[in-house]
């Protein structure tokens, strides 16, 4: 009777969507051409074995020791696994289906997804014996291969072969669905198990269904099925809050994550680190951080210790605020509680003193990072080139390029960008110009926004053939001028008082002929 309700159930879950009835050309490129074929002689052309692969002569035990050390990290080479499965051949009436799914587990360790299924398949062929463990690996293989078709078809060869899926084989099937962005799927087959009586729904399920809608944005069904899991006494624990409080901050609805929280502490369901360190970021992005602090002094309260993670969090958002003492204090309570502040907090801090004009201090910081040796990376030096050319400072900001590539960090476009911009700000276009011949000399390709910020310096410069030569150029190029591209041209052109050039390149905008069109 239960294979019955399985067949049934395997019926009902093909029709989520036609998965059987229309051709995976993928897996079948896979099975015919992307698999080495196996052999039962090694190759006497191939490399010499590495020591720890087993020779025909090796006993059994030894084998079974190897397979059980490789099913938990895997091997180091995929030829090696291979090997081991031609030697595993020689020795098949010694070895039971616990050997054959080791190194199934191990081919998954290695993310080695297609070769697994391959195997799988070979084992068939073979007539190795194999069970609900090895279906249910090459099952989680073709999840991780988006073949969702194949995957269910061992769903029912499974049962076609007399067992019956447990949670595991479930769980990962509804794990492929979301995966592929497919919830609302992955819902209606869990509601089908239920329906069928197939699993008992458990906190792993549960999780699992929740995890996926969370990171495809379906909180509000994430929401119900928290309700669902404490009707039926399935009590969620912490992994499970986090991952919905996550997906509320994620979507800006901190109220409800706040609300969570609340519900946590009342049931008894201890909030850890990461609870906090997770609302407390979505309100930092909210602007919300009086909050945000109010939560800190809370986790200290209730001796939940705060970590880098946390205070980052929060002297970044003060920083955005204009309140860059406020943020100096907090880096100072951290240092005093044993936190050291790392490249992502002075960065953070380094920003907001720049905003704020705060040179002195913005040395001061640089000095204390060298003291602790904190390295500034890539970012922080960005930030000091934008900071010093938004000042008109670019001799100071071609002074830290070229500090930046004596302490081996090579700008990237964004510097590059920021000083071209210093360069127009300045009114000094031919600079700006070697700014980007020096790009691609280095082989840094200027990017839309380079452009756009070289034809607007020249355009408030009052050189608008220049401009214009520069538009034409990037407008048969590689790159297609966006929006904004268009509206710094009409502009130009409008200031020049050719007001019918200005309409004409507008009436190019509305036909998509540079493929964009006009913002309403």
């Amino acid at each position: 009777m239960a294979v019955n309700r399985g067949a049934l159930l395997i019926m009902t879950c093909f029709s989520l969507r036609p998965l059987s009835v229309r051709p995976c050309p993928l897996l079948s490129s896979l099975f015919h051409s992307h698999f080495l074929p196996f052999s039962t002689k090694p190759n006497p052309n191939s490399q010499v074995k590495p020591p720890f692969i087993p020779s025909p002569s090796t006993t059994h035990p030894e084998l079974k020791q190897l397979l059980y050390h490789k099913s938990e990290v895997g091997f180091d080479k995929l030829d090696n696994a291979l090997l081991v499965f031609d030697e595993m051949l020689l020795l098949k009436s010694k070895l039971s289906v616990l050997q054959f799914n080791q190194l199934l587990a191990a081919l998954v360790r290695m993310k080695e997804y297609s070769v697994a299924v391959s195997m799988f398949r070979e084992f068939r062929v073979l007539s190795i014996p194999v069970d609900i463990v090895t279906f249910t690996t090459a099952i989680h293989s073709c999840c991780h291969l988006n073949t969702l078709d194949y995957a269910f078809s061992l769903l029912a060869g499974i049962i076609k072969s007399g067992w019956m899926p447990d949670a595991f084989t479930y769980n990962t099937l509804i794990k492929g669905l979301l995966s592929q962005d497919r919830p609302l799927e992955a819902g209606d087959l869990f509601n089908k198990l239920i329906t069928f009586q197939e699993i008992q729904p458990n906190l792993v399920t549960y999780s699992t269904i929740i995890d996926g809608l969370c990171k495809t944005s379906n909180t509000s069904m994430a929401l119900k099925l928290l309700r669902k899991m404490e009707e039926i006494g399935c009590n969620p624990d912490v992994v499970t809050y986090n991952t919905i409080i996550d997906g509320l901050c994620k979507t800006s609805n901190t109220s409800m994550a706040l609300k969570l929280l609340r519900k946590m502490e009342e049931i008894g369901c201890n909030p850890d680190v990461v609870t906090y360190n997770t609302i407390i970021d979505g309100l930092c992005k909210t602007s919300n951080t009086s909050m945000a602090l109010k939560l800190l002094r809370k986790m200290e309260e209730i001796g939940c210790r705060p970590n880098i993670v946390t205070y980052t969090s929060i002297i970044d958002s003060l920083c955005k605020e204009r309140q860059v003492d406020q943020a100096l204090v907090l880096v100072s309570e951290m240092t005093n509680k044993g936190i050291s502040p790392n490249v992502i907090t002075y960065s953070t801090l380094l920003q907001g003193l720049c905003s704020s004009g705060r040179w002195e201090d913005t040395e001061s910081l640089l000095t204390e990072m060298g003291v602790r040796k904190v390295s500034p990376n890539l970012h922080t030096y960005n930030i000091l080139v934008d900071a010093y050319c938004k000042e008109g400072r670019t001799t100071h900001a071609e002074d830290v390029i070229k500090i930046m590539i004596q302490k081996g960090v090579p700008p990237n476009v964004i510097t590059y960008n920021a000083l071209m911009d210093g360069y127009c700000l300045t009114g000094k276009m031919d600079r700006a110009q070697e700014v980007l011949n020096t790009m691609k000399s280095n082989e840094i390709w200027p990017d839309c926004y380079s452009y756009n910020i070289l034809i607007d310096g020249l355009c408030k410069n009052r050189k608008l053939d220049e401009a214009r030569n520069t538009f034409d150029k990037l407008a048969s190029s590689g790159l297609q001028p966006d929006v904004i591209t268009h509206n710094i041209m009409i502009r130009g052109l409008c200031q020049e008082g050719l007001f019918e050039e200005a309409k004409e390149l507008l009436s190019k905008m509305e036909t998509g002929i540079h493929g964009t069109r006009p913002i309403i």
